[in-house]
């Protein structure tokens, strides 16, 4: 049956070859085989198809599936199925029907090693409990925002794994209702969401880059969520969030690069409450309009070896005062650019607290309207006007008892690369007896080396 199978395979190349280009239907060729069996795709075949028993759909080099702008472009409605090697292309543009590249409906598919192409949606997956998804990359219709679906679009689906998939102008990578799934080595640009959470939970984000999104990610209503060694970078879209939190509980964010975005980090009441505590350490915080807004119902964190850098604003207390989030753990704060105290004893531990304090602040919780000037040139004026002439008592953003004096920046974002001219300079400079010139040739220790 295998020599059947790869007679009708070179068949449908013969076909494509001298006829219109596209191949006859490959539906046929899917029904006729046996279960446990492999479908070898040869040159450019006509989709939509639809799988409904555990079989290996692989292609050869080149190999496409075109959907012929219906549908999905393959259906997957058996467990255990395996697709890979495949460019997929051409779906449907429905969002009614959620017309997809791809489209899981069973437990233990493997996806691996795909392009898709011109699609609404990229993977469609509804319970396909232990789902694996590797080396796919996916590009959307040219269509607005709102007409977009979902990169990937993951619902009641768990223990599911997704690495290293590429998505490009979609809509969200998208997580409903799912426990114990792992993402790993994302990379989501020109898109909504990034990476969005809905009850999600146990499900770790790592090593990804979600890049010029309106949000990096979004992660609500979930508890549990490990966010580690990712870049939030530049999503500056409305509302232009890097990395946010909504009635999230135990998380964990460590070692991430959070630069150039509207807003670095965006807090709302997580933790819940209860036991549920939140981490955050080792991140580095720089370049984005604000580093971090927490809301007034923001407590019981704490932030530790974080780096808050060249933000327009460090920090921002919404909606009233906020001071039970703790700012350093067992003698150890974070680094923050706006700290001046000394360290006598040289134990990399400033010798003074770090007080970050708002004028303005004080007026905002008095008058919440008045936030509408956040970032002015009026409200920097009122800061230096206060700051001259304190006429009113300042409100106190963040106390860090133990502001650290360097900055610990994770090995992973040090751009160690130098300018051979600055450095050609540098040398001339260091030759009449300057010295200590060649540290500038680094660059600045938050960016990021992709």
């Amino acid at each position: 049956m295998s020599w059947a199978l790869t007679a009708a395979a070179v068949l449908v190349t013969a076909l494509s070859a001298a006829g219109s280009g596209i191949a006859p239907s490959l539906q046929a060729l899917v029904d006729a085989a046996p279960a446990g069996s492999e479908v070898v795709v040869r040159g450019v075949v006509r989709g939509p198809v639809v799988i409904r028993k555990p079989l290996r759909l692989v292609g050869e080099a080149g190999a496409v599936v075109d959907g012929g702008g219906q549908g999905t472009v393959v259906r997957v409605e058996a467990p255990y199925v395996y697709v890979a090697r495949l460019a997929l292309r051409n779906s449907g543009s429905e969002l009614n029907t959620e017309d997809a590249g791809v489209f899981v409906g069973a437990p233990g598919v493997v996806l691996e090693d795909l392009v898709l192409e011109d699609v609404l949606f990229g993977l469609n997956l509804k319970q396909a409990h232990r789902a694996v998804v590797r080396r796919v990359r996916m590009s959307g219709k040219p269509l607005p925002l709102n007409r977009r679906g979902d990169g990937v679009r993951l619902w009641y689906s768990q223990r599911v794994t997704l690495t290293d998939v590429q998505v490009e102008g979609m809509r969200d990578v998208l997580l409903w209702f799912t426990e114990d799934s792992v993402l790993h080595r994302l990379r989501v640009r020109g898109s909504r969401y990034g990476v969005h959470y809905m009850y999600a939970h146990r499900t770790p984000l790592l090593d990804s880059t979600l890049e010029g999104n309106a949000v990096g990610a979004y992660i609500m209503y979930s508890t549990g969520v490990r966010v580690e060694g990712n870049r939030f970078l530049h999503n500056r879209d409305v509302p232009g969030v890097g990395l946010a939190f909504k009635e999230s509980d135990a998380v964990v964010v460590r070692r991430n690069a959070v630069v150039g975005n509207h807003v670095g980090l965006y807090l709302d009441a997580t933790p819940m409450g209860g036991d549920g505590r939140g981490r955050f350490e080792d991140n580095v915080v720089a370049g984005n309009g604000v580093g971090a807004v927490l809301l007034s119902n923001v407590t019981g964190n704490t932030f530790t070896g974080n780096v808050f850098e060249a933000n327009g604003e460090t920090v921002r207390t919404e909606g009233g005062a906020n001071a039970r989030n703790r700012w350093w753990e067992s003698g150890r704060g974070n680094w923050w650019d706006g700290y001046a105290g000394l360290d006598l004893n040289g134990d990399g531990v400033g010798d003074y607290p770090y007080r970050l304090r708002r004028w303005f602040e004080s007026v905002a919780d008095t008058v919440p309207t008045s936030r509408v000037l956040h970032g002015s040139a009026a409200v920097a004026a009122l800061e230096r006007a206060a700051q001259a002439v304190p006429l009113f008592p300042p409100h106190v953003v963040v106390e860090d008892q133990y502001p650290l004096v360097r900055a610990p920046v994770p090995a992973e974002f040090l751009h160690t690369e130098r300018s051979g001219a600055f450095a050609a300079a540098s040398a001339a400079v260091a030759a009449v007896g300057v010295t200590g010139i060649w540290l500038a040739a680094r660059r600045r220790a938050w960016e990021v080396r992709l």
